[in-house]
């Protein structure tokens, strides 16, 4: 099957329910074993991906659905595991129950397609198997755990964000954002348009008063998949800034639709993952 006549990857956590969901049942569409050396021997400490005393075998995995958020829109990949349970048949070890686990690194997603590939590393019961089709074959059933340490921190740095675009409006500053930058190693919000140096001092203690009572109100977050001219009246009645039609959910559609996220009063279209509430960034300071 060529990659254009793949159908596009589920994405659970688009949903207002699948956005806290960490776990779903999937099937096997493609597994593909990275030979290349420097691949294979790949380990990332920051993902606490180990080494033993085998060969590690790096995988790439396409399913039909996934509950891992791929990286994109500002938000770093999701990471876990995928798991296949089966049976061995072979000589030593007639029907034996195995599990194969490949731990999930790297999460990305063809923007063309929708085609998301999970990256990561073999790590039970299959050190000594290059065999694509053995390791997880295709149309079996695996089950996707998100780490949800992980995804809680990024869901609530990707809110954070969020939650200072409504602090701006409640400071009557409607500027256009430009860019949300929601990595751990220094979040922060791009805006076009500028403050007056001598206003910015004044400014930014009242966009900290306001941004800290968002999150004093416990502001429910709501997700909703829209039309595209309901998601153009919503995001856009007050200001124009957004550009819908860069967030519609494919051209090849025929009836196209935008995902908004609204946090702390502000709606705006989001393919990222959030927390339930403003209040549960209280301890985030």
């Amino acid at each position: 099957m060529s990659t254009t006549d793949k159908e596009a990857t589920e994405l659970i956590h688009l949903s207002y329910d699948g956005n806290f969901q960490l776990e779903t049942d999937a099937r096997v569409i493609l597994c593909k074993v990275i030979n290349d050396e420097s691949s294979t021997n790949k380990i990332d400490e920051n993902k606490n991906v180990e080494k033993d005393s085998g060969d590690v075998i790096r995988v790439e995995l396409q399913l039909d659905k996934t509950s891992m958020h791929p990286q994109g829109g500002g938000q770093p990949t999701d990471v876990g595991i995928i798991t296949l349970q089966h049976h061995s048949t072979d000589d030593d070890n007639d029907n034996k129950h195995c599990t194969t686990v490949a731990k999930i690194d790297k999460v990305t997603i063809d923007r063309s397609t929708g085609i998301v590939t999970h990256s990561g590393t073999v790590l039970t019961n299959a050190k000594n198997n290059n065999n694509d089709a053995e390791l997880f074959p295709p149309n079996s059933s695996v089950k996707v755990n998100v780490d949800a340490s992980t995804r809680t921190l990024l869901s609530e740095c990707h809110t954070a964000g969020h939650v200072v675009d409504a602090a701006m409006a409640k400071c009557n500053k409607l500027l256009p954002p430009t860019k949300g930058y929601h990595f751990l190693d220094g979040p922060y919000v791009e805006y076009k348009g500028s403050i007056d140096v001598a206003d910015r001092e004044e400014f930014l203690v009242q966009l900290k008063e306001a941004y800290q009572q968002l999150i004093n109100d416990d502001i429910d977050t709501q997700i909703q998949t829209l039309s595209v001219d309901e998601a153009e009246s919503l995001c856009n009645r007050v200001a124009k800034n957004f550009n819908i039609q860069d967030f519609t959910s494919s051209s090849n559609d025929e009836n196209p639709t935008v995902r908004v996220v609204t946090v702390a009063g502000w709606n705006c279209p989001c393919g990222g993952t959030h927390v339930k509430s403003t209040g549960l960034l209280k301890e985030r300071g």
